[in-house]
């Protein structure tokens, strides 16, 4: 848990055919269903954005372990497309923003049958 009001960031790379950890650009990991973050308690996320580095083929949906597009879905995601495109799955709709009062969530890729490309997602909020 951070301090109060401290920011909350986390960076996770994905590129078809990777082996990584998903800790930088040069270490990517394989973009298949799973956690990208567990979340911390008190926390509150704020965005969700996905940047398309190289054209992907198949859908990306971030979310949780309610709402598998609640973070980002792939209606506002044009995957063939390089480029950032901010998250506004139904938590993040509007401006909105998702408290998590228990750290028994994660935030997680539902990547479905990507066969290439590469992305990134980055997750920001901050710790109430």
């Amino acid at each position: 848990m951070g301090f109060k009001k401290e920011p909350l960031l986390h960076v996770k790379y994905f590129a078809f055919g990777a082996t990584g950890t998903g800790i930088s650009a040069s270490d990517p990991a394989s973009p298949v269903d799973g956690d990208i973050f567990a979340i911390p308690a008190g926390a509150v996320i704020t965005a969700c954005d996905v940047i398309i580095t190289s054209a992907v083929t198949g859908s990306i949906d971030i979310g949780d372990d309610d709402d598998p597009d609640g973070f980002s879905a792939t209606a506002g995601i044009t995957e063939a497309t390089p480029g950032l495109y901010v998250g506004a799955g139904a938590y993040l709709a509007s401006g909105a923003k998702k408290y998590y009062s228990v750290a028994t969530k994660e935030v997680k890729l539902d990547a479905t049958t990507i066969t290439a490309g590469a992305f990134t997602v980055v997750v920001n909020g901050y710790h109430t």
